[in-house]
């Protein structure tokens, strides 16, 4: 009996050895960061919002046939968050950036030539530096809606739209009223 009792002690100490020499599985570890800001001002602007980037796509040379033409506007939204009617009533959206040869479009980098981006509020174009739209505030969360789109900024019979890569930024200023 002594001898079956140390023959067993003997072998669970050895699977017990065996476990323990089981590496554990590697852990990943990364750093997150929290960023944002405390402002004094009649709304906050929502996460979704800040440092938006609107893909406009591919698109062909061939539909800018005439100075103005555009490509399909992109949707996009710029959500304001716990807004309170007592400190202002209306908000002011302002997009400011390098303007194109005409001076109302935003200016493109990266090898396109003869287009610029244009930005719209209800299909309405807005001028670069001119005030996109007024809003009146409702408490709490409020949404403009505004769309992004190439245009052709020459005469393209005289000039033709050169592919390349087009990329813009602008600016949003909301002013509160």
């Amino acid at each position: 009996m002594k001898a079956k009792f140390i023959r067993s002690s003997i072998a669970a100490t050895f699977l017990f050895g065996l476990m323990s020499a089981t590496p554990a599985l590697a852990e990943n570890t990364t750093n997150v960061y929290f960023k944002g800001e405390i402002v004094e001002s009649a709304c906050g602007l929502s996460p979704d919002s800040i440092d938006q980037t609107i893909q406009l796509g591919q698109q062909p040379t061939h539909i800018f046939k005439a100075k103005g033409d555009r490509s399909t506007p992109v949707p996009f939204q710029v959500k304001l968050t716990d807004c309170d009617t007592s400190v202002a009533t209306t908000a002011q959206f302002t997009f400011d950036s390098n303007p194109d040869t005409t001076g109302n479009l935003f200016s493109v980098e990266g090898g396109a030539t003869g287009i610029g981006v244009r930005i719209l509020h209800d299909g309405n174009p807005i001028n670069n530096g001119d005030v996109a739209a007024s809003n009146v505030l409702i408490d709490g969360t409020n949404i403009a809606s505004f769309s992004a789109a190439y245009e052709a900024n020459v005469d393209v019979t005289a000039t033709p739209v050169t592919a390349g890569v087009a990329e813009s930024w602008a600016l949003l200023r909301v002013t509160y009223l």
